[in-house]
């Protein structure tokens, strides 16, 4: 079983780096504040470095304070193993399918 979750894993990175590639498509600016799972968003995707970066919206009670994201930064396998690297990887393809026509 250990062997499968790392070819899925490994195949999914493979597929992120070719979204990567494609220079046409802003997929950072595109996806950016979109929301991943329950209340988690995307603040940053870094094709070079293979990491993305994951916020949730924090509000303060008073409105003088306001909110701000409490950000953190993830590699790929931190991103498959809670299963948001799939997830992410679904929204690049409907962004690509949106922009394309394909």
């Amino acid at each position: 079983m250990v062997a499968r979750e790392f070819m899925e894993a490994w195949e999914a990175c493979n597929i992120f780096a070719a979204f990567g590639k494609i220079k046409d498509i802003d997929f950072e600016n595109e996806l950016w504040g979109e929301e991943i799972d329950d209340g988690l968003t995307i603040r940053d995707i870094d094709f070079d470095d293979n990491r993305v970066t994951l916020g949730r919206l924090i509000a303060y009670g008073c409105e003088c304070c306001g909110s701000y994201y409490d950000n953190e930064s993830y590699d790929l396998d931190q991103m498959a193993k809670w299963g948001h690297l799939g997830k992410l990887i679904d929204m690049m393809d409907d962004v690509l399918s949106v922009k394309t026509g394909i």
